[in-house]
């Protein structure tokens, strides 16, 4: 098995791979305009689809529900057969910087805790053609809620690979990519706990007794739990925060 297994292995049975809540989405829904009735909207990084269920309930459209590994899009496809859903939901497996859409066709892009791989402003840019002029895309990413941090958080963030900005750098960066910063809205402590920390300690407690010994999967336990604590350590410091933005 690869590391990307093991990673898998992990978080293939979440109810969420990364930080959220429903009471979140719905929050921030309350900050776009009142969208067509027919309303298109791309959910780009979908996983299991966590968010996904809240924008079909929030919205009368058809939702394209992106993700690259398959069993994510499986387990959206499989929910999406039930009653009231069927025909809204269309599932999609690609990678989020090669997505096989036509130009300006969304009303709405959406994006929850996933745009990290690609890189904050990196990831507008290679979305923005995919949002029609004046619509709008939503993306939560990890932020410093203040400009000096303890150097064990920026440590530990350097050294999964993205270090973290303000949140005024993020919305410097909104304003470079083209688009109009409409409202932020931070994650509250329950989506970090309640709805993504708890059960991914109750994960990893699981695959250590059940005797997840191979190294590759270790790695990964380990980092899960090192996420785990940095965040109930030094949650003052950091978390996620929701950027909602026009394109102009």
């Amino acid at each position: 098995m690869t590391p990307e297994d093991y990673f898998y292995q992990v978080f293939d049975s979440l109810p969420r791979q990364g930080p959220g809540c429903p009471g979140a989405t719905k929050k921030v829904w309350s900050y776009l305009p009142a969208l067509p009735k027919d309303a298109k909207i791309l959910d780009i990084g979908c996983g299991s689809g966590a968010q996904t269920r809240v924008l079909a309930e929030l919205s009368g459209g058809t939702i394209t529900a992106t993700d690259n590994h398959p069993a994510f899009i499986d387990a959206v496809a499989r929910w999406a057969q039930t009653p009231g859903l069927h025909g809204r939901i269309r599932t999609l497996t690609a990678s989020m910087d090669a997505l096989p859409v036509e130009p300006g066709q969304f009303d709405l892009i959406w994006s929850e805790g996933a745009i990290f791989i690609l890189g904050f402003e990196k990831g507008l840019l290679a979305w923005k053609p995919f949002v029609k002029k004046g619509g709008h895309i939503v993306a939560s990413d990890a932020v410093r809620f203040e400009a000096e941090i303890p150097a064990p958080i920026a440590q530990a963030w350097e050294g999964w690979g993205y270090p973290l900005l303000t949140e005024q750098e993020r919305a410097e960066q909104v304003r470079s990519a083209g688009f109009r910063l409409v409202a932020t809205y931070r994650l509250p402590e329950a989506g970090w706990e309640r709805h993504y920390l708890v059960p991914l300690q109750a994960r990893v407690d699981e695959l250590k007794k059940s005797g997840g010994d191979a190294p590759a999967l270790q790695a990964v336990l380990d980092t899960c739990e090192e996420e785990i604590a940095m965040y109930r350590q030094y949650k003052r410091y950091y978390g996620y925060t929701f950027f909602v933005m026009q394109n102009e």
